[in-house]
């Protein structure tokens, strides 16, 4: 099998020129759709449409060449539509008809539009009798499917549905392109090209004879419009102009499919941790509703992986399952690991579902056989797993959610036997109708069911009455009136109490009242573009001490973290276990200032203020003190191009920093970068000691499609790198391919730190992340 030239690259210029002329050739198809008049005083009219002789300077002549019509000077009925059945629209510079033969010879400019086809040329000759059409000269053929063909002969029948074609060139509805020496149509559903190329890629406007990114020559190409494919026999794979690969016989969709079955993009991975890795997924459309893709993965050290995922979607609503397996090559070589198995997994599930009734119900599933299985195999680097089914209905203004947890823990430190479950959790918001002293009365209940194997249970059943009412002052004064009642019931059991012992059964009650006002007064001010606004806030709050009883074990409330996203809450515990009681002032004020530009900086910062301090809270969060710990953020961002955070909390005392967060992103020109530093103290959160930590990274494109680009992530109070990344890319508008290294030091029992070098590759038509975002729209080869 020879080819000559470089496929499209080479015939690049050709398509160019024929592209241009189309583009100019399409202003005259309004004219020929639109305006036409019948010729019933001729034997072939019953057939012929003309255009506008009056535009166009049309003459039509019989055989000697005597004119025959003279075209009218009154207007023309309009042609509102054209089936197949109907007659044919012809439109030229000159018209020739041979009563004799029956054949109409059109010649310059000439244009014909039978049915859903239009036909462009410099001559044309139609037979009425055999229906052939001829053409030659800068032919163009728009098909239905809304493909232009290309080509210097063509010779139709049957509707332009079947013939033969010369020096074709194709272009597809969304830009892709199909060339050959010598072409078949077939029905108007199968065209075969001979010696033929197909390539999705534009053809480069600087050198129409390059070749493009990546293309696929073939001896016979046979493009399938019924279904929607392209097939190769004796292919061979271009990229950049270099053959990469032969293929007897191969064959993807067209670009009219969004979905169908067959295998997509390959990856290929070398590390020290699995050793080599290919992954080859497979996609399978079942039914339009329902799908499936199979991902096998083959690693040298641990064996294959087998990964499968299936979604299907109903008029009530959609689910999907994620399964994982492995069975370990030497699993003796993990011995005192979650790896020393013979069977390893995981299972993950979404579902919703909405009833006729307005009810929305499904589950959120996340299981795994072993601690390590999610992270070892890079599926998911989550620590914590969540899994939960729910119920749940809006009523107006109200609200019912009830839902069930079950957690599972990947730490080392997680023990199954004290981790919880929670079965049912149960959440009703109503608003009442009528208002009380001018404000809106709320209800909010709430029932819990806590259990574990080993440790504390709980069950809780609270009711918290609400009031709120707002008003603004002529001076802009804004002021919020509020006040609430909570009741608590609680049965609960072993719970450790503050002496060490663990509590017998016990019913807990409490009444929790709280009431206070929150004033604010934004101060706007304009200069020419800009506008500054300055809006001090005061919150004041009394609920009585206490409400903390050891008997109720705190469950929902332990993540806490102070800063200045709840410095004006009203309870800064997230849950319900914990209340935060005593008379307080939360103070504050915060800035911000618009450009005329767009330009955009703020400020905040502000404090907890108390009558005596709050053992409810530890000394780590800052908020135990009477005077509390300050916090703050600032934003800067001059320019959508440039934007810097910066969150802390400051020791009241010592004015040491025990929060320190920055975030820095920007962009000049071909480079682009992010910047995260992160330092924390002990937080009442989990337990989690002083840590500090940068991430940096950034990406810099030297050439139109080329780009470098790298990560780092630091542990600065251990001086540990945790990981870096280091890359090189490719990306056009038809192909995307990148090289890269991977280095990772996370430790933990199986989990070794591990080095990786990964190619990836993605192509336009042929599925990859880089082109289809969801699985439904990845095609395959």
């Amino acid at each position: 099998m020879v080819f000559s030239g470089n496929g499209l690259g080479g015939n690049g210029e050709l398509m160019s020129n024929r592209e241009t002329q189309w583009s100019k050739r399409t202003q005259f198809l309004g004219s020929v759709a639109q305006i036409g008049f019948s010729l019933m005083a001729f034997p072939f009219t019953s057939r012929l449409l003309l255009g506008s002789a009056a535009v166009v300077g049309l003459t039509l002549s019989d055989a000697s060449g005597q004119s025959a019509f003279a075209a009218p000077t009154a207007p023309l009925p309009t042609v509102q539509s054209v089936s197949e059945d109907d007659e044919v629209l012809m439109q030229a510079d000159e018209l020739v008809y041979n009563q004799d033969t029956q054949i109409v010879t059109a010649e310059g400019n000439v244009e014909i539009v039978y049915g859903p086809r239009i036909l462009m040329a410099d001559r044309v000759t139609y037979n009425q009798i055999t229906g052939k059409v001829s053409a030659q000269g800068n032919v163009s053929l728009v098909e239905p499917s809304g493909d232009v063909v290309f080509a210097d002969n063509v010779e139709l029948t049957d509707e332009m549905k079947n013939g033969i074609v010369e020096s074709i060139s194709i272009l597809l509805a969304d830009k892709s392109r199909l060339a050959g020496s010598k072409a078949e149509r077939k029905d108007g559903n199968v065209t075969t090209l001979h010696k033929g190329v197909f390539s999705p890629c534009e053809v480069c406007k600087d050198d129409p004879t390059r070749a493009p990114s990546w293309q696929v020559k073939a001896y016979k190409v046979v493009h399938n419009n019924e279904e929607h494919r392209i097939l190769y026999e004796d292919a061979i794979f271009e990229v950049l102009g270099v053959p990469v690969m032969y293929l007897p016989f191969f064959s993807h969709p067209d670009p009219t499919v969004e979905r169908q079955s067959g295998f997509l993009t390959p990856s290929f991975k070398v590390s020290d941790e699995l050793g080599t890795q290919f992954q080859l997924p497979y996609y399978w459309a079942i039914q339009p509703n329902m799908d499936a893709t199979l991902t096998p993965r083959y690693t040298r050290v641990q064996g294959m992986l087998y990964q499968g995922q299936f979604r299907h979607r109903l008029n009530e609503g959609q689910y999907s399952f994620d399964v994982a397996t492995n069975f370990p090559k030497n699993p003796q070589e993990d011995a005192g690991t979650p790896a020393d198995t013979n069977f390893r997994g995981s299972f993950f599930s979404e579902a919703a579902f909405k009833t006729e009734s307005d009810w929305t119900w499904g589950w959120d599933v996340e299981l795994t056989s072993d601690d390590t299985f999610l992270r070892r195999f890079d599926i998911s680097s989550d620590t914590d797993l969540t899994s939960t089914a729910y119920v749940e209905k809006a009523f107006g203004e109200d609200y019912l959610r009830a839902e069930g947890f079950f957690f599972q823990g990947l730490l080392s430190t997680d023990d199954d036997d004290t981790t919880p479950f929670v079965a049912p959790l149960i959440n009703y918001h109503h608003v009442f109708d009528d208002q009380i002293l001018g404000g809106d009365t709320t209800l909010d209940t709430n029932v819990m069911v806590l259990r574990r194997t080993e440790g504390a249970n709980s069950t809780r059943f609270s009711n918290t009455f609400g009031w709120e009412r707002p008003t603004t002052t002529e001076s802009g004064e804004l002021y919020t009136f509020f006040a609430s009642l909570r009741g608590d019931i609680y049965h609960t059991n072993d719970v450790t109490l503050d002496d060490g012992s663990l509590s017998d059964d016990n019913y807990v009650a409490r009444a929790l009242p709280s009431m206070g006002v929150e004033w604010r007064w934004p101060l706007v001010q304009a200069t020419g573009g800009s506008r500054q606004i300055i809006e001090p806030i005061v919150q004041l709050i009394y609920s009585p001490y206490g409400g903390n009883p050891d008997e109720i074990p705190d469950e929902d409330s332990s993540a806490f973290d102070f800063d200045d996203s709840n410095l004006f809450d009203r309870n800064r515990f997230a849950g319900l276990d914990q209340w935060e009681g005593g008379p307080r002032a939360n103070i504050g004020v915060q800035a911000s200032t618009y450009s005329a530009g767009g330009g955009f900086a703020s400020f905040m910062i502000g404090q907890t203020l108390r009558m005596r301090e709050n053992s409810a809270f530890s000394q780590e969060t800052g908020l135990r003190d009477q005077q509390s710990d300050y916090v703050g953020a600032t934003v800067w961002r001059p320019n959508s191009n440039f934007e810097i955070s910066h969150r802390f909390r400051v020791d009241h005392n010592s004015w040491e920093i025990h929060r320190n967060e920055v975030y820095l992103s920007g962009n000049y020109g071909p480079l682009s970068g992010s910047l995260t530093y992160g330092q924390f103290g002990d937080t009442f959160s989990s337990g989690l000691q002083d840590r500090e930590e940068i991430h940096a990274s950034a990406k810099y494109q030297f050439a139109e499609y080329w780009s470098v680009s790298g990560s780092t992530r630091q542990d600065l109070e251990d001086s540990l790198s945790i990981e870096n990344k280091i890359g090189i890319d490719y990306l056009d508008e038809c192909i995307g391919f990148g090289l890269s290294y991977e280095e990772s030091n996370y430790e933990d029992r199986d989990i070794q730190p591990e080095q990786s070098i990964i190619f990836r590759i993605s192509l336009k038509h042929l599925g990859g992340a880089a082109f289809s975002q969801d699985v439904t729209e990845n095609t395959t080869y």
